[in-house]
């Protein structure tokens, strides 16, 4: 059995659980501020989820609206408190020079996820109000009258007046990614949301897409539901031998557990005209009436340019430069007409979605209704606060997950700061 190693109280101290977005961010105004803070990381060093963030480039955020799952008020509270202005300004505070690209996507300047993790890591490095502790895994939390006992599985406990859980969620094991945390936060009182992958690739029947494994071409995607659309979105499309990934189809993933759940029958149906110059490629959320209008129009127009094709090509080289090699061969033995709704309209039963080990972010956890989105304080436990991925908060691909992480962690910790200040006033 570990020695017990006990870390003396400081009582103007916070603990920080977690060295992830939205934890760094808070322990850097925390020091800024005069507030000493330790922070504990289970993994051997800290921002490994934010170095593969964005390819390795680290999508800082997204200028346009904020796309949110899960509790979609609370997301707005907290966005309406310190939105994408005060986020900006919070990292043009650290010195990262950013630039926006015309999809409103925003990234550091380097296009390196390392300068994002630099800006924050090495001031805290620098300052003598912060001590990093890695591969310190927190198995529990203690409140007593006079603060918090936060307890690590090397024996270790660490008292302080305040706590902020920013633990990260269930996703990217591989990259710390765990929900160890959700038991003792419920020990507290803390209600849960159990945790599910959330932007991951699709499970679908494999028959109509077998050969096609390892094809990348822009598409739109209609996720079908008991027979209806009820959500799509076009971009990329990565063609795998279990089913279907790419950015596009991962933000489909939340909506096909959740109907997968209820026991509904889920197809996937595959426009292939964005490849085509039929319809604008660009990455984004269709609603579905403008699904089922662009693939109709889509359909009614490849018709067309493959009759026209026909005559002016014949029909051995029909779709010789028009369509890459291994769709041809799907395409080539097919009437016109069959061929064009194959193109525009593809149905692949959907089974399932990848799990955890390839979801970019989890659905579910902590209860916001037992938090305040103002300050992301505890309603229950007073001291206590949570941010980032740990609350039942997801975002679209695009910058959303990280933008909520940063915003959640500057709320939390400029409320810290405000009542350490109060307290020293005393």
């Amino acid at each position: 059995m570990p020695t017990m190693r006990h870390h003396k109280k400081n009582n103007r101290s916070a603990i920080i659980i977690g060295g992830g977005a939205s934890g760094l961010a808070a322990a850097c105004l925390c020091v800024a501020n005069g507030l000493p803070v330790t922070l504990l990381e289970k993994e051997n060093r800290v921002g490994r989820k934010l170095l593969a963030t964005g390819n390795g480039r680290c999508n800082l955020l997204h200028m346009g609206p904020p796309v949110f799952f899960g509790d979609v008020a609370f997301a707005q509270a907290v966005m309406a408190r310190c939105g994408i202005s005060q986020v900006l300004a919070f990292w043009q505070g650290l010195g990262l020079i950013t630039r926006e690209e015309p999809d409103g996507r925003v990234y550091p300047a380097t296009n390196q996820a390392a300068t994002v993790l630099d800006c924050l890591r090495l001031r805290l490095e620098a300052s003598p109000l912060c001590e990093i502790i890695t591969s310190a895994l927190v198995t529990d939390i203690h409140k007593g009258p006079e603060g918090f006992a936060v307890l690590t599985q090397d024996g270790a406990r660490h008292e302080a007046l305040w706590v902020l859980v920013a633990a990260g969620g269930a996703a990217a094991p591989r990259l710390g990614g765990s929900d160890s945390l959700m038991k003792p936060l419920a020990r507290l009182g803390h209600r849960v949301i159990p945790a599910r992958p959330a932007l991951c690739p699709l499970v679908t029947d494999t028959r109509a897409i077998r050969g096609l494994s390892g094809l990348r071409v822009p598409v739109r995607l209609g996720l079908e539901v008991a027979g209806e659309v009820i959500t799509a979105s076009s971009g990329e499309g990565l063609f795998t031998d279990y089913g279907i990934s790419g950015l596009c189809a991962m933000q489909l993933a939340r909506d096909v557990g959740e109907a997968l759940e209820r026991g509904k029958g889920v197809r996937l149906l595959i426009d292939f005209s964005p490849g085509l110059g039929l319809t604008p490629p660009e990455m984004c959320r269709i609603s579905p009436a403008a699904f089922y209008q662009q693939a109709g129009l889509a359909r009614q127009v490849l018709l067309a340019l493959l009759g026209a094709r026909r005559k002016s090509h014949g029909e051995d080289l029909l779709y010789v430069g028009l369509l890459p090699r291994l769709l041809i061969e799907k395409v080539q033995p097919l009437p016109l007409e069959e061929a064009a709704s194959w193109l525009t309209g593809l149905a692949l039963p959907v089974t399932g979605v990848k799990g955890f080990d390839q979801a970019q972010v989890a659905a579910g956890g902590l209860d916001c209704r037992d938090f305040d989105p103002a300050t992301l304080a505890s309603r229950l436990v007073p001291g206590l606060y949570a941010a980032g991925e740990a609350l039942n908060v997801d975002g679209d691909c695009g910058g959303y997950n990280l933008l909520f992480a940063w915003a959640t962690g500057i709320l939390a910790a400029g409320d810290i700061i405000s009542k350490s200040a109060s307290l020293t006033k005393k």
